[in-house]
């Protein structure tokens, strides 16, 4: 690209970028003029009391539903993508469409919830050693703990169980899933097609995770002003976007310097 081209498109895109800067200091300034001016800050301790309760009476009854939950709703999935396998001809696309569908459904909803029983466990612990002081809130949390619990061999057998199918679909694909190395192993038996697939979705996610990360660093530093949370939150979120970016740099470097023999 000749430089007087590089400067058009710099030209051309400037505008809009210095507007939308103008515009989130106008929104930030205000915000803050707002926050200050009505006190906003007191409201951290109502939302202290609304974090503890739904840590200590609600949270453990998530985890409760969604241990009872997830294989209602998965294991219909599975059986009928295990009947599909057992009726497949090896050629019709159609069918194998619908079973891959039915694994992805599978694969993503258990780990959607897998990540939510991370964040209900965390909520049931957000009391400390508080929670022994009562036995009613001593129960629940062991409650939560059990489900908690429970959640996770049932995540495991499901995707496990999927893979199965998807490995007799495609008799090249060895990697056992309670292998360490199985993401590994088995971006190694894909073919150049699932590969470029893998490419496009995992530069997606990359692009959401960054993209929200930046999102909530800013909300967590005007909350930290406003609610008085601190900087751990700030740090936590500020972490995964700055492994997010290094990850991506480093690998996108390591790549080109092999060229052609990226495989």
């Amino acid at each position: 690209m000749e430089n007087n081209a590089i400067k058009e498109a710099n030209r051309k895109a400037m505008p809009k970028f210095i507007l939308l800067t103008i515009i989130c200091v106008i929104i930030g300034g205000v915000g803050g003029y707002l926050s200050a001016r009505f006190s906003l800050n007191t409201l951290s301790g109502t939302l202290w009391s609304t974090g503890s309760f739904f840590g200590t009476y609600i949270a453990p009854w998530f985890l409760i539903g969604i241990a009872v939950i997830m294989p209602v709703i998965l294991v219909p999935c599975y059986q009928k993508a295990k009947k599909l396998l057992e009726g497949w001809d090896g050629e019709t696309e159609e069918v194998s469409d619908a079973i891959e569908s039915q694994i992805s459904f599978i694969i993503w909803l258990s780990n959607a919830a897998l990540i939510l029983s991370y964040f209900l466990i965390a909520a049931c612990y957000s009391k400390g050693f508080a929670t022994f002081e009562s036995s009613s809130k001593t129960t629940l949390l062991f409650i939560g703990i059990a489900a908690f619990v429970g959640i996770i061999p049932e995540t495991i057998i499901l995707q496990q169980k999927s893979v199965d199918i998807v490995k007799k679909m495609n008799p090249e694909k060895t990697a056992s899933i309670y292998d360490m190395k199985f993401q590994k192993k088995w971006m190694d038996s894909c073919d150049e097609a699932e590969k470029l697939m893998i490419g496009k979705c995992a530069f997606k996610a990359y692009r959401s995770t960054d993209m929200t990360c930046g999102t909530l660093a800013i909300i967590l530093a005007c909350c930290a002003l406003v609610f008085d949370i601190g900087f751990l939150p700030s740090f936590c979120v500020c972490l995964i976007w700055i492994i997010n970016h290094t990850s991506y740099c480093r690998e996108a470097s390591r790549l080109a310097k092999m060229g052609n023999k990226i495989s």
